[in-house]
């Protein structure tokens, strides 16, 4: 197991420095997404990382968030709630677009297509979608594809934009913490994503990190003001989270559905133009910029998209109040809905495998 987690590490720090090299946005997020995609692709099946890997990397973006946190960001999130509604709607309904048109097209159950094309969170639609009777390898990959599409497109598609700010370091404009401030500060960020764990709230390891920093940075002055982390325990979160999520995809799963592979691909691509489109018509018709309407509205991971508002001068706060918003949404009135539409609706003798 070492040496397989060794080899992994190996492959992910030379993408992180490859696309360094090459100027990328979030070259430590990107480099091992895609490194570690492609050897799987390749056919490499001895890569591994333990699952805490990639909530470690996330509680300490969600930490990096509590510390940014102000006191006025709460009335900010409240202020855009039928907003985030509206744009929760608006990609469901494309969502179940796709979602016709693969049960039309590829013959695949109804439960199946409506789970693997509704963007929420990758966990909860798996959950939910298998406890309805739906094909958990098929719902898994859809959903691995729109999440690595998403965050790979997304950082590049706004470094294009003009006017923009463009990518810089994550902790800029603020004063680094030293080695014990920033071993409380983990701690305290660690506690956090296991006290949200244990009340089961959505997206604990970022939700909960976030909320127990900012009760601390906010109420005390032990952190100074403007309190950041080091380049290197962000970078190292960067890996973290891009080599779990280029490690969701399975080889078998892709020569099995290999039908399905390149709908997927393109469902995934049709949901970020669509949500690119979303988000130009929020950024002209509000006050919220086109680089937070973009990351806000895009179908990818809450960390993921926060992490890119972070590093790109966005409202990392307002982004992820509007992703987990739609997740919260999906997964809540959203399910509660499809749940009684799959056990109401006369389903013919549709397979459930696609070969």
């Amino acid at each position: 197991m070492l040496q397989r987690l060794l080899r992994t590490l190996l492959i992910a720090a030379t993408g992180g420095a490859l696309f360094t090299l090459i100027h990328s946005p979030l070259p430590w997020l990107l480099g091992p997404l895609v490194l570690t995609v492609l050897a799987i692709f390749l056919g490499c099946n001895t890569l591994w990382v333990p699952a805490w890997f990639r909530k470690a990397g996330i509680t300490i973006v969600g930490i990096t968030m509590g510390l940014r946190i102000t006191q006025d960001i709460w009335q900010t999130m409240m202020d855009h709630v039928g907003l985030m509604l509206i744009a929760t709607i608006i990609t469901i309904c494309f969502g179940i677009l796709n979602a016709w048109i693969m049960h039309k097209v590829h013959k695949v159950d109804v439960t199946t297509s409506i789970f693997s094309s509704i963007p929420g969170g990758l966990v909860e639609m798996v959950n939910v979608g298998q406890n309805l009777g739906g094909n958990l390898p098929i719902i898994s990959l859809f959903h691995s594809i729109r999440v690595v599409i998403i965050v790979l497109l997304t950082p590049f598609i706004v470094t294009l934009l003009p006017n923009q700010p463009g990518f810089s370091l994550i902790h800029s404009g603020g004063h680094v913490l030293g080695g014990i401030p920033t071993l409380c500060v983990l701690a305290i960020g660690a506690a956090g994503a296991l006290a949200a764990a244990r009340c089961k709230v959505p997206a604990p390891f970022l939700l909960g990190p976030l909320l127990f920093t900012t009760l601390v940075s906010l109420n005390t002055t032990f952190l100074g003001g403007t309190p950041v982390l080091s380049d290197a325990i962000v970078n190292t979160a960067q890996i973290f989270i891009g080599v779990s999520i280029g490690l969701d995809f399975r080889r078998e799963d892709l020569i099995r559905y290999r039908r399905l592979f390149l709908s997927g691909l393109v469902h995934s691509l049709f949901l970020s133009a669509a949500s690119i489109l979303l988000a130009v018509f929020l950024a002209n018709t509000t006050r919220i910029d086109l680089i937070t309407s973009i990351l806000a509205t895009a179908p990818g991971g809450i960390a993921e998209m926060s992490l890119t508002a972070l590093a790109t001068g966005a409202d990392p706060l307002l982004v992820t109040a509007f992703q987990l918003f739609r997740v919260l949404f999906i997964v809540t009135i959203f399910s509660f809905f499809i749940r009684s539409f799959v056990k109401n609706v006369t389903q013919k003798s549709l397979p459930k495998e696609v070969e």
